[in-house]
């Protein structure tokens, strides 16, 4: 993990001329992921690159890098992941596999199909809870 930048010193009203202005805000330096639930996993091979989860990600949690084809995506960011689930859902490896198991399992969404034989070796983002998260994934 890399270390967190310095915070800045943020204005208050008071100190502000009549008139002034505020430099915009960011969560850059507020690390929000520490009351999920769920985290996702990010399984490199099966993911096509084509940056779904980090467009729809609401925070800073999926990582990107300059790699030898342009971007590429990265591992996850936990300090800012909040196990919210959406790149999970978006993720069009996970639809396409999840549209396989539905024809045989109606009701199954890609952050219900997790455990469900076929799901956990093709798709490209598992959802799991903390535990399994620790224990067979190794994240802290």
């Amino acid at each position: 993990m890399s270390s967190m930048p310095k915070k800045p010193e943020i204005k208050t009203w008071k100190d502000l001329k009549y008139g002034g202005v505020l430099d915009s805000g960011t969560s850059e330096y507020f690390h929000t992921g520490d009351w999920r639930s769920k985290v996702p996993i990010w399984q490199q091979k099966n993911c096509i690159n084509c940056l779904t989860c980090w467009a729809y990600c609401p925070d800073n949690a999926v990582k990107t890098h300059q790699g030898a084809k342009g971007v590429e995506r990265g591992e996850f960011d936990y300090a800012f992941c909040k196990g919210c689930g959406i790149c999970a859902e978006e993720c069009p490896v996970n639809n396409k596999v999840t549209k396989e198991l539905a024809a045989a399992n109606p009701g199954i969404t890609p952050s219900s199909g997790h455990g469900m034989p076929g799901f956990d070796e093709k798709a490209a983002i598992l959802f799991v809870g903390l535990k399994e998260a620790k224990e067979k994934f190794n994240v802290k």
